[in-house]
């Protein structure tokens, strides 16, 4: 029983755990996007991305516009289509930021998708502990049908037309009295 529980409960809570970090990313980045603060990062670590050729995920000093402030360790989000060879520009959400984020259309995909998988999430459990009869949505013939398999047979089989007709036969042969020994 629980074996059966488990597979289903198990990917509600992955879809849940994918969609509040879809969330939680999607969120900071419209931060840095409309009310964060512009500055540059001073890129000191790049690393290839393995997956695809020519992606590089790169990290640095973030050195604010207005000489405000500095954070010492920034990743800059989303990965870049190249190396860069001179300091990026980007937004930080704020003082004690990780991420560093470039102008895109992160914050619009990540959120869209984190509500999506909540959306899926919530669609589930309702779907799950809702209590109304499954049977409601089924057509007259179908409840028929349904009602005949829990009662069951009404009478004895149908026999074909073959064994009607070999009774017919007997009961006329009997009648007549030249039943067949």
């Amino acid at each position: 029983m629980w074996a059966i529980l488990a597979v289903p409960v198990l990917f509600l809570l992955g879809l849940t755990l994918g969609g509040v970090l879809l969330l939680v990313r999607g969120v900071d980045a419209t931060l840095a996007e409309y009310s964060g603060v512009p500055g540059r990062v001073e890129v000191t670590r790049c690393t290839p991305d393995g997956r695809v050729e020519g992606r590089w995920h790169c990290s640095g000093t973030f050195v604010a516009d207005d000489e405000g402030f500095h954070i010492r360790d920034v990743t800059i989000e989303p990965y870049l289509e190249g190396r860069p060879t001179a300091p990026v520009d980007v937004r930080v959400s704020g003082r004690d930021a990780t991420q560093a984020w470039t102008s895109s259309g992160v914050p619009f995909t990540a959120i869209g998708g984190g509500l999506a998988f909540l959306g899926i999430v919530g669609w589930g459990v309702w779907s799950w502990f809702r209590d109304d009869d499954p049977e409601e949505g089924l057509s007259k013939r179908a409840r028929r049908r349904l009602e005949r398999q829990r009662k069951g047979r009404a009478g004895p089989p149908q026999l074909g037309n073959r064994a009607r007709r070999r009774r017919r036969k007997r009961r006329l042969d009997q009648r007549q009295g030249d039943v067949p020994t």
